[in-house]
């Protein structure tokens, strides 16, 4: 691992087990072994060191890699593996290879924005990731009912919203309730939503 990405993943750590964003450069410098030249040397500031934890750790996890979802078998497999994916890549947390640990996104998510720190940017990725992940749904609801798996009496808006909605809800949970099966709770979930939508 470059020096870089350790000075990135020491701080996130020291940032979750203070909870708080206010980190000492003494801190860092502890945390990581290095000088306080070694840590200017790859960011110019604090606030630099911020920016790309940010970036790494909210902005590009945010996003979804859509061509990484495997879409085999039914309307309701490819529907309920393709929001399985997606629930799964905001709840399993993100890896920090340094201590070899995974972190809690959920901690990530409320620390960093809590402080209000760049909460433009974290809106705006929060609000395309959104869209994207409606216009996916969308394909996947109209082709179903292209093969008469989905009622053809409910507008595909309708149908991706309240599947936008039980998604959203669970993410929801997840936060309040972390240690809560998660993967039950979409199963349970996702058969309710489905019953209601399925062709007969």
């Amino acid at each position: 691992m470059n020096t870089k990405d350790l000075i990135v993943e020491k701080t996130l750590k020291l940032i979750l087990e203070k909870g708080t964003i206010d980190i000492s450069i003494s801190e860092i410098r502890k945390a990581t072994g290095l000088t306080t030249g070694g840590i200017y040397y790859h960011f110019s500031d604090k606030s630099d060191l911020f920016e790309a934890i940010l970036q790494k750790y909210m902005v590009d996890y945010i996003k979804i890699d859509f061509d990484k979802i495997i879409l085999e078998g039914s309307s309701k497999n490819r529907i309920h593996n393709a929001m399985l994916y997606m629930l799964h890549h905001f709840i399993h947390g993100v890896e920090i290879k340094s201590i070899n640990e995974k972190i809690n996104y959920g901690d990530v998510i409320l620390l960093l924005t809590a402080t209000g720190y760049a909460e433009n940017e974290v809106n705006s990725i929060v609000s395309k990731t959104g869209k994207d992940i409606k216009k996916f749904l969308t394909d996947l609801v109209e082709d179903g009912k292209r093969q008469n798996e989905i009622r053809q009496d409910f507008s595909t808006e309708k149908i991706v919203e309240s599947l936008i909605i039980m998604f959203m809800g669970i993410q929801y949970y997840w936060l309040i309730f972390a240690n809560e099966d998660m993967d039950l709770i979409f199963e349970k979930n996702f058969d309710m939503t489905w019953q209601a939508i399925e062709y007969r």
